[in-house]
């Protein structure tokens, strides 16, 4: 949320607009919930960012093996929340209209991404629909990292209110630009929550607080339950295999020698003239040395980590109801119905996101219709928004169910939105392109026949009598 937003100033501030005095002693009395709220979330995301690396180290160790930890955490669980969000697209609202001059005016066809990753990985993200300048809608997405909203009710569509950290401006955690909502207006401010300075008014007159909460779930009373959380000890296991694989590979995977009898040549401080290595001799001087003997150890077996890497991976796939093939580096001799079959627990929880996610949507969408005066649309509980199909399927196959459900007078609208990777608007320019045939057609149709009726009647052979 910027300043250049063109968002409509309204200068007519009611009287029961909030004080500065007044907004931060609420704010000040709920600073604890939202600090304890957005740590939760953080450390949610730290886990998604790999950025926390606790794992068993030896002691004194040094740089190498550090350098080694830093290099194990691999961000599997933001991958695993990336393969989840990729699978959710809106592509389509049930009015054209509304989808044209909300959704598409607003490119929420691409904003859309940011809140699908966070519905997947934290359990929950936000939206804002506000007038806009000439009778527009604004509508944007809030992170839930920088987003706090009190419900007073946990089943409300809308929060009482919300707070918005836009932009970190001091040293101070607390020190930025914020922006809270209320059921009667927005305000913009600096300085901390406790302490607001440069607030600025405006109204938006739509009687309740238009940020919208998109939930990943909605069985939960207290908070929306992320997708990604359950993963995060199998992540952590994949972690520690990791790190023991390079740790074997640099210690443990050449034979480490030894020598029995004999002795090795030293300097005058005491140390060995020669360091064992792989690319090193070792012998023996002295009288010693003709007695002296040499060996190796049994290197390590890198294949018993690797199989234990490859196993976590596998709890990894099996939690999160990911395919093992979108870990795995291989797939060997897959047909089409294995791969379809190893998909079918990853396209079923994309369902249930979808179930939960679409009323967010829906209520977001709702938002804008009562913001662009379409009242008896924003009452529409009835209204869907619908989802990119991304199953991989024959086009031989949906085109042979396309033709045969036109045989049974099926609306090309709906028939055309089976065909895969088409948008919503391939969709609608096909059928409009599709009635313009159509219509033509029919004017074909309907001259020919004026034509043949007003033609006088005449023979086989196409002469004419004279009646």
């Amino acid at each position: 949320m910027t300043d250049t937003m063109p968002l409509q100033q309204q200068d007519d501030v009611p009287e029961s607009a909030m004080t500065p005095d007044q907004l931060g002693q609420l704010l000040s009395s709920r600073q604890n919930d939202i600090r304890a709220e957005w740590s939760r979330l953080e450390w949610i995301q730290r886990n998604i960012d790999a950025r926390i690396t606790h794992t068993w180290m030896p002691d004194g160790a040094d740089g190498e093996y550090k350098d080694l930890l830093r290099k194990a955490s691999t961000p599997w669980l933001q991958y695993a929340r990336n393969a989840l969000a990729q699978g959710l697209c809106v592509d389509g609202f049930s009015d054209d209209g509304l989808w044209r001059d909300a959704w598409q005016a607003n490119a929420m066809d691409g904003r859309q991404i940011k809140v699908n990753r966070e519905v997947v990985g934290l359990g929950k993200s936000y939206g804002f629909a506000l007038p806009g300048a000439d009778g527009t809608v604004v509508m944007r997405p809030m992170s839930a990292l920088r987003t706090f909203a009190h419900f007073a009710d946990p089943w409300d569509d809308y929060p009482e209110w919300a707070l918005y950290r836009s932009a970190k401006r001091g040293k101070a955690y607390w020190d930025s630009v914020w922006f809270f909502f209320d059921s009667e207006c927005w305000y913009r401010f600096t300085g901390t929550p406790s302490t607001p300075q440069n607030v600025e008014v405006s109204r938006h007159g739509l009687g309740f607080c238009p940020v919208v909460q998109l939930s990943n779930t909605l069985d939960s009373d207290d908070s929306p339950e992320s997708s990604i959380v359950p993963g995060i000890k199998a992540w952590k296991r994949i972690v520690d295999y990791t790190f023991t694989l390079s740790m074997v590979m640099r210690y443990g995977a050449f034979p480490q020698k030894w020598m029995a009898g004999g002795e090795i040549a030293k300097d005058e401080d005491g140390n060995a003239l020669i360091r064992p290595s792989v690319d090193s001799l070792l012998h023996a001087s002295g009288d010693a040395g003709e007695t002296a003997r040499f060996g190796s150890f049994q290197a390590a077996n890198i294949a018993d980590v690797v199989s234990g890497l490859e196993s976590a991976k596998a709890d990894l796939s099996a939690i999160l109801q990911i395919p093992p093939h979108y870990f795995m580096s291989k797939v060997i001799n897959m047909s089409a119905d294995g791969i379809e079959a190893e998909e079918s627990p990853y396209f079923r929880n994309l369902e249930e996101r979808k179930a939960s996610l679409s009323e967010g949507y829906e209520l977001w969408m709702r938002t804008a219709a009562a913001i662009l005066g379409k009242t008896e649309l924003a009452q529409d509980t009835n209204v869907e928004v619908h989802w990119l199909d991304q199953r991989t399927r024959s086009l031989a196959q949906v085109v042979d169910a396309i033709v045969k459900l036109k045989t049974v007078g099926a609306p090309d609208q709906l028939l055309f939105a089976f065909i895969p990777g088409w948008t919503k608007q391939d969709v609608l320019d096909a059928t409009r392109a599709a009635k313009r045939d159509d219509d033509m057609s029919q004017q074909v149709l309907a001259v020919q026949a004026t034509e043949t009726a007003a033609a006088p009647a005449g023979n086989i052979d196409g002469s004419t009598e004279e009646q």
